[in-house]
């Protein structure tokens, strides 16, 4: 249940702030030093956006599924397959209907990426770390 719920807040989530930044009425909000929140179109997602739609989403359903089977065997990492599942949905999802997937943080020290983003690398570093936990757990 976690695993599912969390995929659909971040989708959810993901899918609003980026309809919100893509709003005629969305403005660039500076944020000092550090950079800005702007709507980016880099041509990285567009060349990859090439493959086709249902191509696209019958991988990610593989994909999605061996994540969840892995989950099975680590209980504790429910919600951050669920953010890799959410994360990813989300920029299949906006791929498809778009043609490329809106990226909005600019930092000044780090390429411009967007809620799903940050989902996919927290749910990877945290699986990763209860992979970790597990093995040594099994070994120690």
């Amino acid at each position: 249940m976690q695993l599912v719920l969390t995929a659909v807040v971040v989708l959810a989530t993901d899918q609003a702030v980026k309809l919100l930044v893509r709003s005629p009425q969305f403005d660039v909000v500076r944020l000092g030093p550090f950079g800005s929140l702007r709507v980016v179109a880099g041509r990285l997602w567009l060349a990859r956006s090439a493959r086709s739609a249902p191509n696209t989403l019958g991988l990610w359903a593989v994909s999605a599924g061996a994540l969840m089977i892995a989950a099975a065997a680590l209980p504790s990492s429910h919600v951050f397959v669920g953010l890799l599942v959410g994360g990813s949905l989300s920029n299949v999802v906006e791929r498809w209907l778009r043609g490329s997937v809106t990226d909005f943080v600019c930092l000044r020290f780090w390429p411009a990426f967007n809620v799903a983003d940050v989902a996919l690398a927290v749910g990877a570093l945290g699986v990763g770390i209860e992979l970790l936990r597990t093995v040594g757990a099994v070994v120690g």
